[in-house]
């Protein structure tokens, strides 16, 4: 089975973040303009793979990666459980009504409402989700893709959600070669 794992590009969250040392309060960020650089230049890392399918977390983000590096040839299927870990504003994502808005050739009727984990929420008002959710979560996709045949696959997800499958902390656009 042919599954590539791509963690999005830079966003506004991860630069505020690496700029201020603390949570930025930017809400389902987007790109920042390096990370679009980083999207377009990951094109050519991934043009020599048997990629077929994309599987793309509903951040914003993740989102907008797919689509600089894949320029919608092939088809998105939205799935919220290769979100990231909800621990920081960036990982709240949007309503499915404002994505559709955004994105209206993609199909987000599927999601409920509030996506993202739901939970007890810190000082800041982010709902933190526990790394078991996470590896719940990571276990149940591995599960579907035995299940499914899954091949020649893309999945534009996230650092988290990645290094629970894989053991590897990947970078911005760093494509990870999942073994099921």
């Amino acid at each position: 089975m042919s599954i590539y794992l791509i963690r999005h590009a830079q966003s506004e969250f991860n630069a505020g973040y690496a700029e201020l040392k603390r949570d930025p309060m930017i809400f389902d960020a987007p790109l920042s303009e390096l990370g679009k650089s980083q999207a377009v230049e990951a094109r050519a890392v991934v043009a020599d793979l048997d990629i077929t399918k994309l599987i793309v977390s509903p951040l914003t983000r993740t989102l907008q990666t797919a689509e600089l590096i894949f320029q919608r040839a092939h088809p998105i299927i939205i799935d919220a459980n290769v979100r990231e870990q909800t621990s920081h504003s960036g990982d709240v994502g949007s309503h499915p009504d404002q994505l559709a808005k955004d994105w209206t050739h993609l199909d987000f009727s599927h999601l409920e409402a509030h996506w993202w984990h739901k939970g007890e929420k810190d000082s800041l008002g982010i709902p933190l989700e526990p790394l078991s959710s996470v590896e719940i979560r990571a276990a149940a996709f591995v599960e579907f893709a035995k299940q499914s045949n899954m091949k020649s696959t893309a999945i534009v997800s996230h650092g988290n959600f990645i290094r629970v499958l894989t053991g590897i902390q990947p970078e911005n656009c760093q494509v990870v070669k999942l073994e099921i």
